[in-house]
């Protein structure tokens, strides 16, 4: 989806810093999905349009289902197209918002890795047995190694060099065409395949997940960069099956203001419909009904106090990149962006 991309791209233009590292924002999409309108708005907000990447390959490759299309597969190709243009690439899904300068990864010493991410399913603290063991059985599926170093692939910071000479985005891609039913999340789980750990790890702050932001016992602590909102609750909808009817609205306030003087004002309306608002309501109906018969498999509020915990243990004590050269800081017990202060919707 467009909408969302411009969203994200015009968030970090509007949070980077004059004295950080200059850098290029870049929309990519299909020729097709770019009207007059749109690229007008990019060009006054300078933000670049890229719709000549050669996708061809990425066609009928993987199975895509729900949330997920083939356009999860572009990134696996971002290097190749801007090999020779760029150093280093910060690639951004589009399901995340921003809430700080992410021009500071720049600054990574990727001390020869072709990739820097956050770490992904490592917390098993308040998840049920069978939920810890499916996990721990697909990385084993994909062939990783023990202790499996898993990532999610929706920040990515990419040395371009060593990423092309390693053929990394063609091996993913080859793995997926290979393996289409073993690869749930496509190009995620094709990326850890074929890298098996052998990547630098980020803080959580650039990529942190909703749940995780929004508890009490790690907004404390930790001061995120970058929210991701990866899953079925995208801040884009206000309704929708699993969706709570109460959520926290912070996210799709920030696209409400980003909307309100562009051309798209409506946009937010358009994404959900009387429908959604049904199912919204029939999923707390069926949610209520099940904590009543005590068959609601959900985290209890202490496995979720567990959980939050176990992050910001993580947090505080493990050795990413980006604490150790100083880009990221652990200081009266939070950990942040060096020069950072609170966090700001």
């Amino acid at each position: 989806m467009l909408i969302p991309a411009l969203f994200v791209a015009d968030a970090v233009r509007s949070r980077a810093s004059s004295s950080a590292n200059p850098y290029d924002v870049i929309v990519f999409c299909e020729p097709s999905e770019a009207s007059h309108v749109h690229r007008e708005w990019m060009e006054r907000r300078g933000i670049i349009l890229c719709d000549t990447m050669d996708l061809s390959r990425q066609r009928g490759v993987g199975k895509f289902s729900g949330r997920l299309t083939a356009a999860a597969l572009m990134k696996l190709s971002i290097a190749g197209h801007l090999a020779g243009q760029y150093d280093k690439i910060l690639y951004l899904d589009a399901d995340l918002t921003i809430h700080g300068d992410v021009g500071a990864l720049f600054s990574l010493d990727m001390a020869g890795f072709a990739l820097a991410a956050a770490p992904a399913g490592r917390i098993l603290t308040g998840l049920s047995a069978a939920r810890q063991k499916a996990m721990l059985d697909h990385f084993q599926a994909l062939g990783m190694s023990v202790p499996y170093r898993y990532f999610n692939s929706g920040v990515l910071l990419i040395d371009v060099a060593k990423w092309n000479d390693e053929e990394v985005g063609e091996r993913a891609l080859s793995f997926v065409r290979a393996n289409p039913d073993l690869c749930i999340l496509v190009d995620e789980d094709a990326l850890n395949a074929v890298l098996d750990g052998n990547f630098l790890e980020l803080s959580p702050i650039w990529n942190m997940d909703p749940l995780s932001a929004t508890s009490r016992i790690v907004r404390d602590a930790v001061l995120p960069v970058i929210i991701h909102h990866y899953g079925e609750d995208k801040p884009w909808r206000r309704y929708g099956y699993r969706k709570r009817l109460f959520p926290d609205r912070s996210a799709y306030r920030l696209y409400e203001a980003f909307l309100k003087d562009t051309p798209w004002p409506g946009w937010l309306r358009e994404q959900w419909t009387g429908k959604d608002l049904r199912a919204n309501v029939e999923w707390e109906i069926r949610r209520f009904t099940r904590r009543l018969r005590g068959r609601l498999d959900e985290p209890s509020a202490s496995q979720r106090n567990a959980r939050a915990k176990a992050v910001v243990r993580r947090c505080m004590e493990e050795r990413f990149a980006d604490v150790e050269q100083g880009l990221v800081t652990r200081r009266d017990g939070i950990l942040r962006l060096a020069g950072q202060g609170a966090i700001t919707a």
